[in-house]
């Protein structure tokens, strides 16, 4: 088994432009626009068909290693798990698809720790980075952890739209893992919404030379199925 993105009908992400391309190469002729419309749904359908899937229009554990076989893209997540929620619904899904995700919480520094562990790994050519866990407009929880503090947002454990100055050099770092698809994720409560989330999306993305997207309403989880981008 191999780790996997959850795409499905209204994403409108950089993860479904990737996966039209590799529709396309086995026909689909998809407009690669990053939608995930009725024609995207529909070949996705056909190639589940295909290949004795379930055919429910979606693109999750068992269907993404049969699309993407061979293509070589590799997945890294990081997971924030002072929640409990958080390591039933993330870390756990993660682990049964084959993945090996990045845990952390609790940790001040928690970005450069993050981004020590994801290069101490050495990956290359990354179709895509995922972050896990709470978040705020323009905020993006790394490592809060619970603690004496409550899970403060102020020991250089977030990304923060505030401080970036801070953050921005450190994550800077990581633009050598991305493949030519490379993309992130940030799959927190409201982290792309408003002035601040897009403010904070187009500097991570400046930053890493890769599109980043996130969580306009609620907190995205794999074992869920929530991904309201």
């Amino acid at each position: 088994m191999a780790n996997y993105p959850l795409l499905f009908r209204s994403n409108r992400l950089p993860a479904v432009a990737v996966l039209q391309k590799l529709l396309n190469r086995g026909g689909a002729r998809l407009t690669v626009d990053g939608d995930f419309g009725p024609r995207t749904q529909q070949a996705v359908i056909n190639f589940q068909r295909l290949h004795r899937l379930k055919p429910d229009g979606i693109v999750g554990p068992e269907t993404w290693p049969r699309i993407s076989a061979a293509a070589g893209l590799p997945i890294v997540d990081c997971v924030d798990i002072f929640d409990p929620l958080l390591v039933e619904d993330t870390e756990g899904p993660i682990k049964r698809a084959g993945g090996h995700p990045n845990l952390l919480g609790g940790l001040c520094n928690g970005v450069e720790q993050a981004v020590s562990m994801i290069l101490s790994a050495s990956p290359s050519n990354v179709f895509l980075l995922r972050f896990h866990g709470h978040g705020a407009p323009g905020v993006a929880g790394v490592a809060f952890g619970r603690g004496d503090t409550g899970g403060a947002w102020d020991q250089k454990s977030d990304i923060d739209v505030d401080t970036l100055a801070d953050t921005l050099p450190l994550l800077s770092r990581l633009k050598k893992i991305f493949g030519p698809y490379g993309c992130v994720q940030f799959m927190h409560c409201e982290t792309g919404k408003g002035p601040q989330g897009l403010n904070l999306l187009s500097k991570i993305a400046g930053a890493l030379g890769a599109p980043a997207s996130a969580a306009v309403t609620e907190q995205c989880g794999l074992g869920m199925g929530n991904l309201p981008f």
